[in-house]
C-alpha cells in the first residue's frame, strides 16, 4: 500500500459516483502498482481501510467496472483490479515533473486520455493559457529560476503550494506559474488591490 498517490478531481467531480464509490477507488488507488497499474486487495482488506461493509463494497466495485473506471479479474483468492486511467494520469505527472527538472516546461497533456465516463466537465478549460509564445524556463545562471514570460524576464522570489511566483525588476510586474499545469497568472500587488478597492469605495 502507498503512503500517497495521484488523485483524480474527475473522479470527485463524478455525480454518477456515490461517496462509498469514491471512497472505494481511491483505495484501489492506494493499493495500485504504479507500474501495471494493478492491485489485489482482499474485500476484507478494503473494509479493514475503510470501514465500509462487504456488501456495500461488491456493490461499489459493480459500479465502478460498470463506468469504465476499473476492470476486475476473478482469481482464486481475490480479484485483480487494473485502474488504467490513473495509470496514465500518474505516467504524465511523472514525466512533468522530469521535464520540469531538466529546465524544460513541455506540456505533455496529450498523452492523457480523457475517460470515457467524463462528457461535460469543463472545469478546467478557462484556466489553460493558450499563448501563442509560449513560456519557458531560462537556464538559471544564479540559485534562483528564470521565466521568460511575454518579452519580459521574470526572477523567482517565492513557492506557496504549487504556485511559484517570480518578479520582474524591469517592469516591477509580479506573476505566478503552477508546478505542473502549464497556467501562469499576473498577481497585483496589495497595495495596488487595496488602492483600487478604496478608490472604488470612495467613487
Amino acid at each position: 500500500m502507498s503512503l500517497y498517490f495521484v488523485g483524480n478531481l474527475n473522479i470527485l467531480a463524478d455525480k454518477k459516483l456515490s461517496p462509498i464509490d469514491k471512497l472505494v477507488y481511491f483505495c484501489l488507488v492506494s493499493f495500485m502498482n504504479v507500474k501495471d497499474g494493478k492491485c489485489y486487495p482482499r474485500y476484507a482488506t478494503i473494509k479493514e481501510r475503510t470501514g465500509i461493509s462487504i456488501a456495500s463494497i461488491q456493490r461499489s466495485i459493480k459500479h465502478l467496472a460498470k463506468q469504465n473506471l476499473i476492470t476486475v479479474k476473478r482469481l482464486a483468492s481475490t480479484n485483480l483490479y487494473f485502474l488504467g486511467n490513473q495509470k496514465i494520469l500518474q505516467e504524465t505527472i511523472k514525466k512533468r515533473v522530469i521535464t520540469q527538472f531538466e529546465g524544460r516546461d513541455t506540456s505533455q497533456r496529450g498523452i492523457l486520455i480523457k475517460p470515457s465516463y467524463i462528457t461535460n466537465n469543463n472545469r478546467y478549460r478557462g484556466n489553460v493559457n493558450n499563448y501563442k509564445n509560449r513560456s519557458t524556463f531560462s537556464p538559471p545562471a544564479t540559485d534562483k529560476q528564470l521565466l521568460s514570460y511575454k518579452g519580459e524576464t521574470f526572477e523567482q522570489c517565492g513557492s506557496e503550494g504549487h504556485w511559484h511566483e517570480f518578479y520582474s525588476k524591469k517592469s516591477g510586474k509580479h506573476i505566478r506559474k503552477h508546478s505542473f499545469k502549464n497556467i501562469i497568472e499576473e498577481v497585483q500587488p496589495s497595495r495596488k488591490k487595496f488602492n483600487a478597492a478604496a478608490k472604488k469605495a470612495v467613487a
